[in-house]
């Protein structure tokens, strides 16, 4: 699609103004999901009801896939009624804002291992990411629209860039809120939910400045197939999408074994629960320093190799973990996982946009993530594992698919090139 002039200088100034507004969310978001998060804290928080990683696993994975649930019928309404992509998002992120709000003082408020807790814990995290599978969408729009190809690696590597340091403090202050003796659980997770709560505010105040491309009022009149018929019609025009989809399967947000690692330096090798919040923040600078390193190779080469990088690098910190047995080991380990965990996200959030035209990602996006679903129950499969064979066999499991995630990355196609496993070949957009 070619612009005019006058379009081409609009669309500039949204990617200056929505870079600097998804920045400063993406770097508040992050500190507030170190207070919150779901892979290390929140097992941690659970193991207070139960001691079964099975239970624990089961209950991560549910709270997390309600994520999934809205995207494909999202998706379809943003492609009737475009024009109600922002108030859709604002719902979502503010909603999401006030879960942690009303689970930070009930936990503060109890003072005794309760099933209305646990209950009350299930239910708002699973609405927690239920908006989150609202606002998706929306947000993923206006970068996809708004911010040039060769320009997002740069936009979601500075978000988790400052995002790391943050959370880097963030981490500090979970380490002095977990190593206190005079905040008992639950008390000390309700602490920590409030701060979560606090941070977001600032994060979605950010994000509530975005700004959309001008659509126009009222409902699209093209007819449009069913829903079954669009994805099967996905599935043919864009072949990669299926081995994109497995891929993420295998190792996308390291979910089969992350829920546990904390688990297993503090229950198998006896590390002191003090030490957690510098584990999240060794995972946190190694996040944040690799975004140097992603960004320049997001932009100029291509997302394709950083899944390469994130999936070999996520190797290396399993292999790490099981021979950790000291604080050292298990802060290099966590730091490498972040090494790793920055580079998918940046892969896996700018392979998805650079394919099909723009009409098109929000209901790639959607599938992608329904088809992800399966994802979400990882922790309950590493859970299991974890219960009846031990952390060990877990973490070698993960090198196993990790291994396998490995070969099928390296024939994944470049969308840069107009490779034709890719879908249509496409004009720059923003040409």
């Amino acid at each position: 699609m070619f612009l005019t002039d006058t379009q081409e200088i609009k669309i500039h100034a949204y990617q200056q103004r929505n870079m600097l507004a998804g920045i400063v969310h993406g770097t508040f978001f992050e500190m507030a999901h170190t207070f919150a998060e779901p892979f290390a804290l929140i097992p941690l928080f659970l193991s207070g009801f139960t001691s079964s990683k099975l239970i624990i696993g089961l209950t991560v994975g549910l709270m997390q896939a309600a994520a999934v649930l809205p995207q494909l019928l999202m998706s379809r309404l943003l492609r009737r009624r475009p024009h109600t992509a922002k108030p859709l998002m604002l719902v979502g992120i503010w909603t999401r804002c006030g879960m942690w709000g009303i689970l930070g003082v009930y936990a503060l408020m109890s003072s005794e291992q309760n099933l209305s807790l646990l209950w009350a814990s299930v239910i708002l995290v699973s609405l927690y990411s239920f908006a989150g599978g609202i606002a998706v969408l929306p947000f993923n729009r206006i970068i996809s629209e708004t911010i040039l190809p060769e320009k997002r690696s740069s936009f979601f590597g500075w978000r988790l860039f400052f995002g790391g340091f943050m959370a880097m403090m963030a981490g500090f202050l979970v380490k002095l809120v977990l190593g206190s003796d005079k905040i008992l659980w639950p008390k000390n997770f309700g602490v920590l939910f409030l701060l979560a709560f606090v941070t977001l505010i600032v994060a979605y105040t950010a994000m509530s400045m975005f700004k959309f491309p001008s659509d126009p009022p009222g409902n699209s009149t093209d007819v449009m197939p069913s829903l079954w018929r669009e994805c099967l019609n996905i599935f043919k025009t864009y072949p990669v999408i299926k081995r994109l989809i497995i891929i993420e399967l295998l190792t996308s947000k390291l979910a089969l074994f992350m829920p546990f690692l904390t688990l297993y330096a503090t229950q198998s090798r006896h590390i002191p629960l003090k030490w957690v919040g510098i584990f999240i923040v060794c995972m946190k600078l190694g996040s944040m320093l690799s975004n140097l390193l992603w960004m320049p190779i997001g932009n100029k080469i291509g997302t394709r190799i950083l899944i390469h990088a994130g999936i070999i690098t996520a190797i290396t910190a399993l292999v790490l973990s099981i021979f950790a047995h000291n604080v050292f080991f298990f802060s290099l380990a966590f730091f490498v996982t972040g090494l790793a965990s920055s580079a998918l996200m940046l892969g896996y959030n700018g392979y998805i946009l650079e394919i099909g035209p723009a009409e098109t990602r929000g209901l790639l996006v959607a599938i992608k993530g329904t088809m992800l679903l399966p994802l979400y129950f990882m922790p309950l499969l590493g859970g299991l594992i974890a219960d009846t064979m031990g952390y060990f066999w877990l973490l070698v499991l993960g090198l196993v698919l990790f291994s396998l995630a490995l070969l099928l990355a390296l024939t994944l196609c470049e969308p840069r090139n107009g490779d034709r496993a890719c879908g249509p070949c496409l004009i720059n957009e923003f040409a």
